[in-house]
């Protein structure tokens, strides 16, 4: 298990004190980049084989959003392997242990050269020992959205939105899917699903549907093909 431990800062609360929806993942997302980088797999190091880690889905469950200058840790830590597939937990919690959130990640390992999949190596894998996973709920990686969604925003992909892959970076997605849920709707459980790298110069039209159970946010191309999917469900 890797851990590193933060505070909740005023560049990262929203309207209520708290820390932002989109700011949680990415504060996860933190965590798995520290971890790589403290054994010596850095995403830059990966670039300079042509290689990387991409995400394919999040799966986060909130049970409590830390308030500004609240102290708390992040874990990580990989419970498998296979193929081209890398599997991660996370766990939020206070220094008391309070569990703030927690989190199941499916990400897969790309050759930037060919622009496909590649097989973990095992220098890879040997990187990151694996632990049990957490005990949670799994949900499918793919989601499943309703036919009759509405187009509520056209976004183009800016120079602030990319990463060192020249990807929009998929807590850039989370973040305006954020933006586009109802007002005073509080998140309980994230699901979201990365089909396809939005780059620089393309347009993400961000479409949106509510059923009884859940909100979607959803990106598309102009054809309707989809860049990202994500499902909200609100807090009981």
């Amino acid at each position: 298990m890797y851990t590193y431990r933060d505070r909740v800062s005023y560049s990262r609360i929203d309207k209520n004190g708290l820390l932002g929806v989109s700011h949680v993942v990415d504060a996860m997302q933190d965590c798995c980049l520290f971890h790589s980088e403290d054994v010596g797999h850095s995403a830059l190091d990966l670039l300079k084989k042509n290689r990387a880690w991409l995400v394919s889905s999040w799966h986060v469950v909130f049970k409590r959003r830390p308030k500004m200058g609240e102290r708390f840790a992040v874990h990580t830590w990989p419970y498998q392997f296979r193929s081209i597939f890398g599997s991660r937990n996370f766990l939020m919690e206070t220094d008391e242990h309070e569990v703030l959130a927690y989190a199941d990640s499916q990400w897969f390992y790309f050759d930037s050269l060919t622009g496909q999949p590649a097989p973990v190596d095992r220098e890879e894998k040997d990187a990151y020992p694996t632990e049990p996973a957490y005990e949670m709920e799994y949900k499918p990686r793919k989601v499943s959205c309703p036919a009759d969604l509405t187009l509520v925003q056209k976004v183009d992909v800016c120079q602030n939105y990319l990463d060192t892959n020249n990807h929009v970076n998929n807590g850039q997605y989370i973040r305006l899917a954020v933006n586009v849920l109802p007002p005073d709707y509080e998140v309980g459980e994230l699901r979201a699903e990365f089909r396809r790298a939005a780059k620089m110069g393309d347009t993400m039209h961000i479409h949106t549907a509510r059923t009884s159970e859940h909100y979607y946010a959803v990106f598309t191309d102009a054809a309707g093909t989809p860049y990202f999917l994500s499902e909200f469900t609100e807090c009981k």
